[in-house]
């Protein structure tokens, strides 16, 4: 998939460049994860994907994906399960030192368009990526 090769590029153009012009990534998540970067529970459109993306890479330099699985349904959907690992080099929104290990499964939930996703629904366990205890 492309779009997981160009999160292991560390390329967040070539990660927004798979969405629709209008693209959408959505988080569907208990609690906000801006220690990672993100801004809004809604990402709208390339320019602002691939600026939500790439916040997320400096803060996960050493961040890897691996696409642990993907289903394509006839409602034009592709599901995939995820698996990403990293250290935290910066933890402000916590104000803690960076150095902290993620290792965290999800899954996306991607709307197919003729232009490239259409949206992207994300879920994962936040309380990991925040450091708590579930």
């Amino acid at each position: 998939m492309a779009y997981a090769r160009a999160w292991n590029a560390h390329d967040p153009e070539a990660c927004a460049v798979c969405f629709a012009a209008d693209g959408v990534r959505e988080f569907l998540l208990r609690l906000p994860c801006r220690s990672l970067g993100h801004r809004d529970q809604v990402v709208r459109g390339r320019a602002d994907i691939e600026e939500d993306i790439g916040r997320v890479m400096r803060t996960l330099p050493d961040l890897a994906i691996e696409v642990r699985g993907a289903a394509y349904s006839s409602d034009r959907r592709l599901w995939s399960e995820w698996c990403v690992r990293g250290t935290v080099v910066d933890d402000l929104d916590r104000q803690r030192d960076g150095g902290r290990s993620i290792d965290l499964v999800g899954v996306s939930v991607f709307r197919l368009s003729n232009d490239g996703f259409s949206e992207e629904r994300l879920y994962w366990d936040s309380a990991l990526v925040l450091g708590r205890d579930p």
